[in-house]
C-alpha cells in the first residue's frame, strides 16, 4: 500500500503543477494579445522562467488596447465606408 502511495501522490502533484503551468502559459498568451504585445514572446518568457517570468509579466504588463469603435449602421444597411 505504501509503495502505491509513494508513486500515486507525486504523480498527482506533478500533474497539478503541469496543469498550472499550462494554464499560466495560455493566460499569458491571451493577455498579451489583448494588450497588443507579441504573444509568442510573452509565452516564451513565462515558459523559460516560469515563476519569475509569470510574476514579471503580471507586474509589468501594459494597459489593454481599447478596441476600435464599431462602424455605424442604420436599419440593417451595410456600414458606411
Amino acid at each position: 500500500m505504501r509503495d502505491a502511495l509513494a508513486i500515486i501522490v507525486p504523480t498527482i502533484a506533478g500533474l497539478i503543477v503541469l496543469l498550472a503551468f499550462a494554464v499560466a502559459i495560455g493566460y499569458c498568451w491571451n493577455d498579451a494579445k489583448r494588450r497588443g504585445k507579441p504573444p509568442l514572446l510573452v509565452s516564451l518568457l513565462v515558459f523559460c522562467s516560469f515563476p519569475v517570468g509569470l510574476l514579471a509579466w503580471l507586474i509589468f504588463r501594459p494597459e489593454p488596447v481599447s478596441p476600435p469603435p464599431p462602424l455605424p449602421t442604420a436599419m440593417g444597411m451595410p456600414p458606411l465606408r
